[in-house]
């Protein structure tokens, strides 16, 4: 038995040195000078890079066209000043034309107005609490406290959306219209400002972490220059830090808001799904998101306006959220050339 289990061990001591010489032999070949491995790896990587960059770019680029040919063929069944202009939202076209619903109305006006009321909602809501509890953080908290103060603050953005939806129909919601019964206000069951306030919330840990990181990597010989010439602490952040760090404050605000305009599970359980043209945040309204998810949800028939129809919001919501980077963009350009 000891001499088979010193046959093993000899067997595989001879197997890890003729392995072990080989691949040295190997790396000594690769590590002369004439080889150059180093610069064939970095083109290797160079090209793998660039090889997913080209795919990510394509993938953008297809879900354009993709969203442009089928919003071609919804606007061959409908003219499109009545879906960009039209006030009246009700896709409910029939598949025959003896059926009731036969035409439909396809104004999305009220759609882009219950998205933005919401979104102006929740940002006013978030952008001052982020950003001031990122100042905090940065500038005024010590480090024991940062560290405890930021990660449950992150915790916010890990809770799943149907749970901030629970919360929006069965707590915030029956709150604002029994306080509005109280002062005898009449307040839907379903309003845009129970949702607002609580996709405020959930987009706070955005605004709020990206903004803390950003003002973080300022230069500290800004503020240190600035307190030298008399400035007080807060003039210093107003007037040297803040706008040092805007660029990256603006893109958390647009990241923030791009993802209030995306969010769907909250305007369903807390704003409903009617598409109201109006400015009341007390009253029910719907989001483009919610429509789109709705027309796309069951047994549907493909080449009828009705479904062809979220395409068009699709892509007038790709549109909208370009413009907005495109704002954002010009913003950041005109303070980082201020301040480089």
């Amino acid at each position: 038995m000891n001499i088979f289990l010193l046959l093993v061990i000899l067997t595989i001591a001879l197997y890890v040195l003729k392995s072990y010489g080989v691949f040295g032999q190997f790396s000594y070949k690769l590590v002369k000078p004439l080889k150059r491995s180093r610069t064939k790896i970095e083109a290797v990587i160079k090209f793998i890079l660039l090889t997913f960059s080209i795919i990510a770019v394509l993938t953008t680029v297809g879900i354009l066209f993709s969203l442009i040919f089928e919003s071609v063929r919804f606007f061959e069944k409908v003219s499109i000043t009545e879906f960009v202009f039209g006030i009246k939202w009700s896709p409910q076209t029939a598949i025959r034309i003896d059926q009731i619903g036969s035409s439909g109305a396809f104004g999305a006006v009220p759609l882009f107005m219950g998205t933005m009321l919401i979104t102006v909602i929740a940002v006013s809501i978030a952008a001052p609490i982020g950003l001031m509890s990122a100042i905090f953080m940065s500038e005024f908290s010590n480090k024991k406290v940062r560290n405890i103060a930021k990660p449950l603050l992150e915790i916010l953005a890990g809770i799943p959306t149907v749970v901030y939806g629970f919360i929006a129909a069965l707590v915030v919601a029956p709150f604002i219209r029994n306080t509005g019964a109280a002062l005898n206000v009449e307040i839907a069951s379903e309003s845009a400002l129970s949702a607002g306030i609580v996709m405020g919330v959930m987009i706070i840990p955005l605004i709020s972490s990206l903004s803390d990181d950003v003002i973080s990597v300022v230069p500290q010989s800004l503020s240190e220059g600035s307190l030298g010439l008399g400035a007080t602490k807060t003039e210093t952040i107003l007037k040297v830090v803040l706008p040092s760090a805007l660029p990256g404050i603006v893109g958390a605000l647009l990241l923030a808001t791009s993802r209030a305009i995306g969010e769907t599970m909250i305007v369903v359980m807390a704003a409903g799904m009617a598409a109201n043209l109006t400015v009341n945040p007390l009253e029910a309204v719907t989001t483009v998101t919610v429509q789109i998810v709705a027309l796309l949800t069951g047994d549907q028939e493909f080449a009828s306006a009705k479904t062809l129809s979220a395409f068009a919001l699709g892509l007038a919501l790709f549109i909208t959220t370009l413009v907005l980077n495109a704002i954002a963009l010009i913003i950041v350009r005109k303070y980082r050339e201020q301040y480089d």
